[in-house]
Parts: structure tokens; sequence; C-alpha cells
């Protein structure tokens, strides 16, 4: 097959190392220095450390990534107050079928990032049912400390598995950063068709819901932390696909009416319009 051409811009001499020649795994700086994929992407004209690598598995992975997943969840989030509430089961559906989408595609980034740091002494994966640091602890243990490591260096020897690993990682966060709407979204349609105390919309609410607010690098940066201690939890009935839940159990979303999927509401002079997040209005809980 043929091999997956990989950019990086150059990044800053590392004080551990003396030199530039490494992977930056740390969330802060993420990203920041690619990966780039010519295949799907224009590589900024910086980035012109050039590797190929071969995986079948990482190929058709990236295909899915770039081809399906981001197209399928690059669209606007809907407004249920645009709809009838005979059509809210859908809406609830639909996000339901993007959080599924989601949670394979990042189940398939996780177990490949395992199965290539630790070899042969990888542990079998946990069911789907069960992905989630409140069921698999020790599993989420090893999924974090791989997307923990810090700046790592690039040696001959291995170099090629640090790069795949580096990508695979590279794709859980890009999967939490174009999922993370879509599950506030569907958290805000549970809500409102709970058939025991559903949440009601506030009167305000058709008058801003269709804005978009489009985040700044920082909050980019805010919402890559969020998702760095955040896993993929699925309910134990099965029945509903997972949200990304915090893996700190201390966390909790409220429901009283000053809650919101705010996710999107911040402004500053300088913003990204690759942004997919964008503003989501109150939920207001009946009691």
């Amino acid at each position: 097959m043929a091999g997956i051409q990989i950019y990086l811009k150059p990044r800053p001499i590392s004080t551990t190392y003396g030199h530039s020649n490494y992977l930056p795994f740390h969330w802060r700086s993420y990203c920041q220095y690619g990966p780039f994929f010519a295949d799907y992407e224009t590589i900024p004209c910086d980035a012109t450390e050039v590797y190929t690598i071969h995986s079948r598995a990482l190929f058709t992975a990236l295909s899915t990534l770039f081809n399906d997943f981001i197209p399928s969840f690059a669209v606007d989030v809907p407004d249920p107050s645009k709809f009838d509430r005979s059509a809210w089961p859908d809406l609830l559906e639909l996000a339901r079928t993007k959080i599924s989408f989601s949670l394979d595609l990042r189940i398939l980034c996780e177990d490949h990032g395992v199965r290539l740091s630790l070899g042969d002494h990888a542990p079998v994966p946990p069911p789907r049912d069960m992905r989630g640091p409140r069921w698999s602890p020790e599993w989420y243990k090893l999924v974090l400390s791989i997307r923990g490591r810090g700046d790592i260096e690039l040696r001959d020897e291995s170099r090629d598995t640090e790069l795949e690993l580096f990508i695979w990682v590279y794709m859980q966060h890009m999967i939490d950063k174009w999922a993370m709407i879509w599950r506030f979204f569907y958290m805000e349609m549970l809500k409102l068709t709970d058939p025991i105390a559903p949440a009601r919309l506030p009167s305000c609410y058709t008058e801003s819901s269709s804005l978009f607010d489009l985040l700044n690098s920082k909050a980019l940066a805010a919402a890559s932390a969020l998702a760095s201690v955040f896993t993929a939890e699925t309910s134990t009935s099965g029945s509903d696909p997972s949200l990304l839940s915090p893996s700190s159990s201390n966390c909790s979303y409220a429901t009283d009416s000053t809650s919101s999927s705010h996710v999107g509401d911040l402004d500053d002079k300088d913003t990204n319009s690759s942004s997919p997040l964008r503003r989501r209005n109150l939920v207001v809980v009946n009691l």
C-alpha cells in the first residue's frame, strides 16, 4: 500500500533533549506543529518536515476521519426551537447516531494506540458497553498516560512507531473536538424529551438560538484541555451511546435555570473560523 505522508512544523529546541527532533504529546502544544496530511488538507508552508509511514489500519482510519467523520460533524447543530415538539425524538436520535459514530471511531484509536504502545503486553480492550473510567479504570489509565507522554524524542529505531502513535492520539483529539458540541446537544435533547420531567425552552430562546460564536485560539485550547481529561463512557443499559464524561467523577452537569450547553459562549477579537462549536441557549427544567 502507499505510504502515509506526514508533515510537521519545526518544534522549539527541547530543554530535555537539546534539539527539536521530538514529538509533542502534551495537550498544550498538541496539533500546533502538526501532523498535516497532503491527501486531506492544505499543508502550511512552514510544515517542512516530511515523514512516511506504512499502516493499513491508520490509512483506513484517517480516510474515515477526513472523508466521513468531519464532514458529518461539520454541520450546524439543529435548533430545537425551530422544530415542533413532535420532531424532538428525531433530533435525539440524530444526536445519538452522531455520538455513536464518534464513539466507534474513538474506540478504534484507543485500541490501536494501546496495542502500539504496549505490544504483546497490551491488555484486552474492554467491550463497548464498558468504555469509561467508571467501568474500566485501568484501561483508561493507559489511554490517558499515552495521550500525556510529554515530548518524545524521535530516534531511528522507534521513529515509525512513535509517529504512528502520534497520529492515533491526534485522531482522538480531533474526534473530541468535533464531537463535543454534539454531545452537549445530545444531553440537551435528553433533557427536553425526558418523559418524567422534561425541560422547557425559555421564551428568549428563539431570539438568539441561531447565533454562532467562533472560538479564539485560547478557547480552543481550553476545549482541548477539557477533552483531554474526558473519556468516553457508555450507559449501563447499553441503549444510549456514550457521551464524554468527566474522568474526574466530581464533575456533574447542572440542570437548573442557569445551566446550559454554552460551549461557544466566548468572545475575543481573534477568532478561529474553523471551530465546530457554537452557542447553545438555556434549557430550563420544570420543577
